[in-house]
């Protein structure tokens, strides 16, 4: 292994020992200095022959400050090990490194901390060598520690004496510094050494004698021939000191308390800048800094794994998917001390060689990420479109094609087989074990304990045999905060609550709903139950209307929607299904019912439909079940079925009581079923490593930004406000998955709009489209056109990338959606895709507009030329009537409202007035 690394071995036991000078991780920060501070006391201690200790006295105590777990011990013991090194051997020939001291082995009978740094001397092993190869010193030795000895015991008993042996006692407490200076002198002097360097461990760690403890350091181990290095958590220290300063000045009078704590604390300030100076004080690092620096690597029986930057880069983007931190997004890795980053090491041993070689090897931790989420793509592609993307963005030049050129030429050539490996033999579910067995035993652990609960239940959900399923993929507490009281999550930090709830929900709801929130506290934060936004009574008849089972019944009140879906009884169906998904129907008891609007099903069908391959099943309990995350889902105490309805009295209708008759809406989950099998199987869905807290992080900005608890009295009243709502769901949620997504993993800035989102109409032009989605999906031409190619850099690119935002832009839910709000709404909506358009797409589209990209190819004009009622007239100068008559048939099935067919029908009127 290398001399200027650093390395953790992850197959060792746990042991502060580590005879490997290349194991020894704070050197810059902690060994190096302290190997200074040790010259220096040298040539004090060279300085200080022949000198009484009152010409020598000074506090020079080393202070290496640590919280639990930063590895202080393992400096202590492998001291030596670091000054054994060629530049520091000629320090090591003249001092003698004592085993570290341990305060804690005080018994209750005793009192001074000296009895054990004398007994540690005394027990050395060089020490005891020493004696016995000369006994002349030997002897001296004994005499000197007989005077310390003596002196100790009239400290220890002058209590107890008066008169004149308590003036002795007195003498003979004034002579121990001394008596302890010669003991240390004489020590030396048998080992034939200049300094005796003793490590006190843990000195605020037996916490009733830690200011005795340090008051030992202050009065008798200010002697040259000593240098102690005490190590402790100084924030520790202060509390001890003041308080026993504190303690001191209150014991006869409790006068001005407030005082007397400011007193306090200044005085244990000027206390331990005495006993600790300032300028030998020195400070472990926080084990974030060696997750950062690429010199620490990975070893396992003497072979170097990885770095440590790639291992924690991987570690995030496993747990947390490709987020970019913003809005909170950031998964802070449980990972508090170096003991615990250690032990972590430790338990995934066995799995870390197996990690594939673009993990282990990249340059970079970005790198690391970026292999992981795409690893069929050469980093040279990313850093060309970085590159080119920032160009132009500086260059405030909004037209970034040439960057998805440039990644589109860099990703045709191949990864290279010595680093493209086969991604999915890494045995994720053997991560999840391992890792999940490490952080459910860390107090800080609960989020990514959270985390890969979820993943469990996702793999027993996705894995589960058809027809077998039972429950959501949201059924895992991850989403369901009121779990979080449950013994085995009481381990865990807890910061939030949700007392807002009953607050803010308490005029809506019946009280009792959410009874027990009182001090319920939560691992992570969590939006607003939603009760959902109240309707008037005819939006209520409609919503009932498109659940009966009579398609004619359907169609006649959808009818009051748009003709153009009324007529068309597939149209109906979608319409009827995304209506339904919205719709939720209360009962508080039998005198109020009311029907509102949730978003959660919706929400959950994409939810569902990313995470694996759904069933019909799946779509019918999600239609019927109390949508996710409703103030009727989290309140286990009501349950109201299809058939309460009826027992509280509304009639049931004769058509839903036919046998014969098939449900519409069973007939449009059949379609949405086929179309989300489609979009799977056409995206690779089930390739894609779907990480929970990245829709954890989506589910909390969706239902905080469009998640609806305020009554609408007046405004709720049409099937397009309700729609609305339905487009609403999908384009709030594919917007929060940008949000989060894009950013430098992906070649991308940083830069996305949080501005609310309350419309569905003119979405493309939207900031939520402009600025989160769009730099990852293509736009609505470019998918009825994916030949085109513009369109195919970028699917190319957002193929590659594997971004959930890019799978988003080709839904059904989003075609669905579109479909219908075009038909009821007009041109605020891009025409829905179908096989024509598609089969007359024409390479030079570029950016115009379907519609116009459409009749161009039919008519074979230039599409970047401006399309006019002249240049139509020419096209067609030698058409028939009936060419003439199917072409403006043709346009009105596909694009009835846009703007260029009324340039067509101009035409046509000018060459055939007679019919048109």
């Amino acid at each position: 292994m290398t001399q200027n690394k650093r390395y953790i071995p992850i197959d060792a036991v746990e042991s502060a020992v580590l005879p490997d000078a290349n194991t020894l991780l704070p050197r810059d920060e902690v060994y190096e200095p302290l190997a200074q501070m040790i010259k220096e006391a040298l040539e004090k201690a060279e300085a200080a022959k022949g000198k009484s200790l009152n010409q020598l006295r000074e506090h020079n105590a080393i202070s290496i400050d640590g919280a639990r777990g930063t590895g202080k011990t393992a400096v202590l013991v492998n001291l030596k090990s670091y000054l054994n090194q060629d530049k520091h051997k000629d320090i090591l020939n003249k001092v003698h490194i004592l085993d570290p001291v341990d305060p804690t082995l005080l018994e209750n009978g005793e009192s001074l901390f000296l009895h054990i740094i004398v007994a540690a001397v005394l027990h050395d092993n060089e020490v005891k060598e020493a004696q016995r190869k000369d006994p002349n010193k030997a002897r001296h030795l004994n005499q000197t520690l007989e005077k310390l000895a003596h002196s100790l015991e009239s400290v220890e008993t002058q209590q107890e004496r008066h008169g004149m042996d308590k003036v002795r006692a007195m003498y003979s407490n004034k002579q121990l510094a001394d008596c302890v200076q010669d003991f240390f002198r004489e020590v030396l002097g048998l080992l034939g050494k200049q300094l005796l360097i003793l490590p006190i461990d843990d000195v605020d760690t037996s916490l009733n004698r830690a200011f005795e403890n340090l008051e030992i350091v202050r009065r008798y181990l200010a002697t040259p021939y000593v240098l102690p290095i005490i190590c402790g958590d100084r924030s520790l220290y202060d509390e001890i000191t003041w308080r026993d300063f504190h303690g001191r000045l209150t014991k006869d009078s409790k006068h001005l308390s407030e005082d007397a704590y400011e007193r306090a604390v200044e005085l244990a300030v000027e206390y331990q800048r005495k006993i600790l100076p300032f300028p030998r004080r020195l400070t472990m690092p926080d084990v974030s800094k060696y997750c950062e620096n690429s010199e620490i690597r990975l070893s396992r029986e003497g072979n170097e794994a990885m770095p440590l930057p790639n291992f924690i880069a991987w570690l995030e983007i496993f747990l947390a998917g490709p987020v970019n931190g913003l809005g909170d997004s950031h998964l802070s890795l449980p990972i508090p001390s170096m003991r615990a980053l250690t032990q972590l090491l430790n338990q995934c041993r066995q799995l870390i060689p197996a990690l594939p070689k673009g993990i282990r090897e990249a340059d970079t931790p970005l790198q690391v990420k970026r292999a992981w989420q795409m690893p069929d793509v050469p980093e040279k592609a990313i850093e060309e479109f970085e590159r080119e993307y920032q160009k132009r963005h500086v260059d405030e030049k909004r037209a970034y094609g040439p960057a998805y050129v440039k990644f589109y030429d860099f990703a045709k050539q191949s990864v290279s087989a010595d680093v493209k490996e086969n991604w999915s033999s890494v045995d994720r579910q053997a991560w999840i074990f391992n890792l999940d067995k490490h952080f459910s035993s860390e107090p800080t652990g609960g989020p990514a304990h959270l985390v890969l609960q979820a993943r469990l239940h996702w793999h027993r959900w996705s894995d589960t045999l058809s027809g077998q399923r039972n429950g959501s993929v949201f059924d895992t507490p991850l989403f369901q905060p009121r779990l979080h009281d449950q013994a085995n999550y009481q381990l865990f930090d807890k910061r939030y609550d949700l007392s807002d709830w009953g607050d803010a929900l308490r005029n809506r709801l019946p009280k009792v709903w959410f009874r027990g929130l009182e001090g319920l506290k939560t691992i992570l934060p969590y939006p607003l139950v939603e009760v959902g936004c109240n309707i008037d009574k005819n939006l209520q008849k409609q919503l009932s209307a498109s659940r009966k089972t009579n398609p004619q019944t359907w169609m006649s009140e959808l009818g009051k929607l748009s003709p153009d879906v009324a007529n068309d009884e597939q149209r109906c169906r979608k319409a009827g299904l995304l209506l339904n998904l919205l719709a939720e129907h209360y009962f508080y008891k039998p005198a109020q019912r009311t029907v509102v609007l949730n978003i959660g099903r919706i929400f959950e069908l994409i939810i569902a439909s990313l995470l694996g391959d759904v069933e019909l099943s799946d779509l019918q309990r999600i239609l019927h079940s109390a949508p996710f995350f409703s103030a009727k889902s989290q309140v286990q105490e009501i349950a109201v079925s299809e058939q309460q309805e009826n027992d509280d009295g509304e009639e049931s209708t004769d058509d839903s009581n036919n046998e014969n008759t098939v449900d519409p809406l069973d007939l449009a989950l059949v379609d949405l079923l086929k179309g989300i099998a489609d979009w799977r199987k056409e995206h690779a869905i089930a390739q894609l490593d779907i990480s929970p807290w990245l829709i954890y992080k989506v589910f909390e900005k969706v239902y905080s930004a469009i998640s609806d608890n305020k009554e609408y009295r007046n405004g709720l009243s049409n099937l397009d406000v309700a729609l609305n709502k339905a487009g609403l769901v999908f384009y709030a949620t594919w917007s929060a998955f940008g949000h989060f997504e894009k950013g430098r993993l992906f070649g991308l800035p940083e830069l996305v709009t949080g501005v609310s989102l309350r419309k569905i109409q003119n979405f493309e032009n939207n900031d939520h489209f402009r600025m989160n989605v769009g730099h990852l999906a293509p736009r609505s031409h470019q998918l009825v056109f994916p030949d085109v190619v513009t369109a195919q850099h970028r699917k190319q690119y957002g193929a590659a990338t594997r971004s959930l935002t890019y799978v988003l832009a080709y839904h059904p839910l989003r075609y669905w959606i579109e479909e219908i709000s075009y038909y009821v709404c007009g041109d605020a909506f891009a025409p829905p895709p179908s096989p024509q358009t598609q089969e007359t797409a024409d390479a030079t589209v570029g950016q115009a507009s379907v519609a116009k990209a459409w009749l161009c190819g039919k008519l074979q004009l230039d599409t970047q030329k401006r399309l006019t009622e002249a240049s139509i007239r020419m096209a067609i100068l030698n058409w028939t009537v009936d060419e003439c008559r199917a072409l403006n048939s043709e346009m009105e099935q596909i694009y009835p409202k846009a703007t260029e067919r009324t340039v067509l029908l101009k035409a046509l009127n000018t060459k055939l007035p007679e019919h048109f």
